[in-house]
């Protein structure tokens, strides 16, 4: 190669978030695949793998990594999302979508952990629905809009399946 970086810092931190909640979601048992092209806000987009109601029931993520938190009463205070990005996980969807925000170390080489036992992904995700927040009107690219994402709202293969429980798909048929 000639020496230049193809994938800049922040590339290479969007892409270990993606693949980060990728082997969550394989840890479940769930499908996680990338929406052809990219052009609605949608990062990620996770199924259940069984037909449920006629239906395979999926929600559609959209992931931020962030390496220099800011956390005040029990919330990271996210304020790196545009208000046109903030507009696409708002209000009722017939697929839910969700915020997913991944802590991740400064340095790239802290990103993994290999050992003879385990790999070890570093740091955290966490979730948020914006189901509920109203959509600014003449939203702007350029704008920011603060998030709190509940640091209780910790992301595990776990949770990634409760995350289906409002629409009754946790149990099984």
């Amino acid at each position: 190669m000639d020496g230049r970086e193809y994938l800049d810092r922040y590339n290479h931190q969007g892409w270990y978030g993606e693949c980060f909640v990728q082997a969550l979601a394989s840890a479940a048992g769930l499908q996680a695949y990338k929406p052809v092209p990219d052009c609605t806000g949608v990062d990620l987009q996770i199924a259940l793998p069984r037909e449920i109601d006629d239906d395979f029931p999926r929600m559609e993520v959209q992931v931020k990594t962030w390496s220099t938190p800011k956390e005040r009463d029990g919330f990271w205070r996210y304020d790196r999302l545009n208000e046109n990005r903030f507009n696409l996980l708002t209000g009722k969807r017939r697929v839910p979508r969700y915020l997913f925000l991944l802590i991740v170390p400064p340095d790239a080489e802290r990103y993994a952990v290999a050992t003879e036992d385990s790999l070890t992904l570093t740091r955290a995700a966490y979730w948020v629905s914006l189901a509920d927040e109203p959509k600014i009107l003449n939203p702007s690219s350029s704008s920011y809009v603060q998030v709190s994402v509940p640091k209780s709202n910790l992301l595990t293969v776990e949770s990634l399946l409760k995350l289906f429980d409002p629409l009754r798909l946790v149990e099984a048929p």
